[in-house]
């Protein structure tokens, strides 16, 4: 039976926050289920360690891994990014696939492709992440007791059904973390992708909606961001100390 249904908000490659979150979590893969809500890099300066933990624990017990709108960005970019690391930059030029690099650099990957320039294989690591961003859904459902419980990255359209929702809106859209009087559905919807901060809210999760909409991303890498975890089911709430910029 389960104990717990928890939600890890956004990391940004903040490694070191994380695990102060996941060790005070103290998961138990028997009791609990938990599902992260994506943006595992970038931005930060420990990328590498937290693309090597996702890949470490993804497939085991009670854990999902969602994509969110950076790893969409990498993957996207992941063409490029390829040809620089294997040298053949000149050879296998395209335009798009530059273009897309270009932004996911823009947006924190430059971070992010430096550690992974810099690690013992290159382009073993990169091939890697691009397998597991690939094997990452966008969403997911979990039930307990009647209620059901919908997680994304961005946001959903509340004017659609849950399982008719676009792929750009899921990964993207803010519209519930700015609007979230939209939603008046049953299913409880949580979110990553919006730091609160930029909300005007505490960096703290915040429950809106007569507690159907849950926003989680905490700011992990702006000056007094933080990581957060939270128990859906007690609203119990873990989170890291402020982070620095």
């Amino acid at each position: 039976m389960m104990k717990r249904l928890l939600a890890m908000g956004d990391i940004h490659g903040m490694f070191d926050r994380f695990l102060e979150v996941w060790d005070a979590v103290q998961f138990r893969p028997d009791e609990d289920e938990i599902v992260f809500l994506g943006d595992y890099t970038d931005r930060g300066h420990q990328n590498a360690a937290m693309m090597k933990w996702v890949m470490a624990h993804e497939g085991e017990p009670g854990m999902v891994f969602l994509r969110g709108n950076h790893e969409a960005m990498c993957a996207d970019g992941a063409g490029h990014a390829a040809t620089l690391l294997e040298g053949d930059f000149m050879s296998d030029y395209h335009p798009d696939r530059a273009l897309a690099y270009q932004l996911w650099l823009n947006n924190g990957g430059y971070e992010t492709f430096s550690e992974i320039e810099a690690s013992d294989d290159p382009l073993a690591l990169h091939r890697a992440w691009q397998a597991a961003i690939r094997r990452m859904p966008l969403c997911c459902t979990k039930e307990w007791q009647g209620q059901r419980y919908f997680f994304t990255h961005g946001s959903i359209d509340p004017d659609c059904p849950l399982d008719e929702q676009e792929k750009d809106t899921l990964l993207w859209s803010r519209t519930l973390a700015e609007e979230p009087e939209r939603y008046h559905g049953e299913a409880i919807i949580i979110l990553g992708h919006t730091p609160v901060q930029l909300l005007g809210k505490p960096p703290v999760p915040q429950v809106l909606a007569d507690g159907h909409v849950i926003l989680m991303d905490t700011g992990s890498f702006l000056s007094e961001g933080r990581i957060s975890c939270m128990d859906l089911l007690t609203h119990e709430v873990w989170q890291s100390r402020d982070s620095e910029p």
